[in-house]
């Protein structure tokens, strides 16, 4: 197939997932269409291929680093709920828009940690092909 379908497939799933996030709220259903979205821009971009050339170990480093990154944003989230609703006692629209900045405040850390592993173990397969 095209690269140029999947890289449209993978825009399709994710504006769909944010305009029915705008409409609906959080669906459990999102777990399942990010990592494919995901899939859909790794096959654009030959990520994919990397996948079959990497060790046990690193598969294992990359998803015990994706699991602390969830856990350790779950609980940034929490930590900020508590405070936004227990100590803060925010109501309305200044508790939404709290709640907001949590969660992307919260992201941003784990983002960049979880982004400078898979991008070790990237170059690490990348000197391994030119070496």
């Amino acid at each position: 197939m095209n690269k140029r379908v999947f890289n449209i497939i993978g825009w399709i799933f994710l504006l769909g997932m944010v305009a029915s996030w705008i409409r609906l709220g959080y669906l459990d259903l999102y777990l399942i269409l990010l990592p494919v979205a995901t899939i859909c821009f790794s096959i654009k971009d030959d990520s994919i291929k990397k996948i079959k050339k990497m060790s046990i170990l690193q598969v294992i480093v990359i998803l015990f680093a994706f699991i602390a990154s969830v856990g350790i944003v779950f609980g940034l989230i929490q930590l900020a709920n508590h405070f936004i609703n227990d100590r803060l006692h925010l109501t309305g629209w200044m508790k939404s828009l709290s709640q907001f900045i949590a969660v992307i405040l919260s992201l941003y850390p784990i983002k960049f940690a979880f982004s400078s592993v898979v991008s070790k173990i990237n170059n690490d397969l990348n000197t391994k092909n030119i070496g």
